[in-house]
């Protein structure tokens, strides 16, 4: 549990797709389809979604997706928790690796990810980037991995 602004928020597996869609959205980042989610977690206030983040599995790649944190409660831990929380995830279900599309790298490599390329992921890639209207011009997007 983390204190914010004299409320606890409540960190829990959450299977409220619409809420950490609309979060997501809200947030900045592009639509997108829930396809292959094994797990995801939400921070909640008052039972309001504040904080969210997915896990994906395809095959042995295991990605975070749909990380975001609402404006008012960045800088306090959250999205820190929430990978740490899908990374425990992964370890559990036998991951060596935790890949992420990292739309702000620097956080990612804050928390122990290191830049990695496209070529080199199992996982992520910058194919549906190019139909986001953002790509290259707001949204400058790395590969990042962190060893589990």
């Amino acid at each position: 549990m983390h204190s914010t602004d004299s409320k606890s928020t409540i960190l829990r597996k959450t299977d409220n797709f619409e809420a950490i869609r609309r979060l997501s959205l809200e947030s900045g980042l592009e639509d997108g389809e829930f396809e292959n989610i094994v797990c995801a977690y939400g921070y909640f206030i008052d039972g309001e979604i504040v904080g969210c983040v997915a896990m994906k599995r395809v095959d042995d790649a295991h990605s975070v997706e749909w990380l975001a944190v609402k404006e008012e409660q960045r800088g306090k831990g959250l999205g820190q928790s929430l990978v740490a929380a899908v990374a425990v995830e992964a370890e559990r279900s036998g991951a060596r690796e935790l890949w992420a599309l990292a739309r702000v790298p620097e956080f990612f490599l804050r928390i122990g990810f290191m830049i990695s390329s496209p070529e080199e992921s199992p996982g992520p890639t910058f194919e549906g980037c190019g139909k986001c209207g953002q790509y290259k011009i707001s949204c400058f997007p790395k590969v990042v991995v962190k060893v589990l």
